[in-house]
């Protein structure tokens, strides 16, 4: 129908500006925190726009539904401002017909958030973690910042330096504090840098030139050594030893075993969000109707509450879930009948007033 295909563009047009603007949004907060980590040390430079693109696939699941709730509640708004929709509701094209193309526009989208939630969303989580805590877990020096404190991997202890070469492969004038054995170490060294065994790839922190204090000042087992070369053995990173936020963990694996801790909520979470995108579609519906008196955005403030009533919601479900205190029959699915219920209830509230008026005008 040629109404439908004109609702379906307005709506899907509208709807990729807002995930354009909130995409952009979005990834400058992605940048500016890995840039910071870089400021940190946590992270090396030239892994800011691998971890960049892979985490940017993770905030896709929270902007698409508001994306889309935005985007039709919107173009709908705007074809009441121009007395569009109003004209086809006295042609006899009403608010339950509108529900066809809005629901063509949803379960679109909810086949893009099911994609993302379940599938492409975990496998970024999971390379994202894995090179943190790979780089976490292995010191570089390129990841010691001049006049800053840096943490050894592992609860090593700290290390500091005055500055380091262009090169980046060495730092000057070290202090460092070591934690091995149940003793704590002090060394101070003229510089420092990574070597490692071909036959083994165990990697070391060398420290050159400087004095290292053990036991406390006072005592008879304080002792203070020079040296030339002092290594520090730097623990291996393995993928044994990496642990993954729930985020990261596939789907398929959340489906395997459902009664581990969180993995059930987890696991509906997911999926609820897919179903979530098609109830918040068809909640825009009655939200976006105004007049040319209210404006175009007379309703945007009181949708956008509600939108984050319902984000709450489920992250209260979500809690609730987890503990226990709700079974997971009923899990996140009650919030989608409310949504529902809410939607289905202004939409023949609306249609009502309209006859009444219609009636009297008569």
């Amino acid at each position: 129908m040629i109404i439908n295909r004109y609702l379906v563009k307005e709506m899907f047009v509208t709807l990729f500006g807002v995930l354009l603007v909130l995409m952009l949004i979005a990834s400058t907060g992605q940048l500016v925190e890995q840039f910071s980590k870089v400021a940190e040390g946590t992270i090396k430079a030239d892994t800011v726009m691998t971890l960049f693109g892979v985490y940017s696939l993770t905030t896709v699941p929270f902007i698409v539904p508001l994306a889309l709730y935005l985007g039709i509640l919107l173009a709908l708004s705007r074809l009441y401002m121009n007395s569009e929709l109003t004209v086809l509701e006295a042609c006899g094209y009403g608010p339950w017909r509108l529900l066809r193309p809005v629901l063509l526009v949803g379960l679109a989208m909810a086949v893009v958030q099911g994609v993302f939630t379940l599938w492409l969303s975990p496998w970024a989580s999971f390379q994202g973690e894995r090179l943190e805590k790979l780089m976490a877990k292995s010191l570089s020096i390129e990841g010691i910042t001049p006049g800053r404190f840096r943490s050894l991997p592992d609860g090593l202890g700290v290390i500091y330096a005055e500055r380091i070469n262009d090169d980046r492969t060495r730092v000057f004038n070290v202090f460092a504090q070591v934690r091995q054995g149940g003793h704590e170490t002090l060394l101070v060294a003229e510089s420092a840098h990574l070597e490692s065994e071909r036959e083994t790839g165990i990697r070391y922190l060398v420290l050159e030139n400087g004095r290292r204090y053990e036991g406390r000042p006072g005592r008879g087992d304080f002792a203070i050594v020079r040296f030339r070369r002092h290594g520090i053995r730097m623990r291996a990173a393995s993928e044994r030893e990496i642990g993954y936020h729930l985020r990261a963990v596939s789907t398929a694996e959340l489906w395997r075993q459902p009664d581990r801790r969180g993995y059930r909520a987890e696991l509906q979470w997911r999926m609820a969000w897919a179903v979530m995108v098609v109830a918040l579609a068809l909640l825009a519906v009655p939200l976006s109707r105004t007049s040319p008196r209210q404006g175009r955005y007379g309703r945007l403030a009181l949708a956008f509450v509600l939108y984050l009533v319902i984000n709450n919601l489920m992250n209260v479900a979500r809690a609730w879930l987890e503990t226990g205190a709700i079974p997971p029959a009923v899990g996140l699915w009650w919030i989608h009948v409310l949504v529902l219920a809410l939607a289905f209830g202004l939409i023949a509230w609306q249609l009502g007033r309209f006859r009444r008026r219609a009636g009297k005008a008569v």
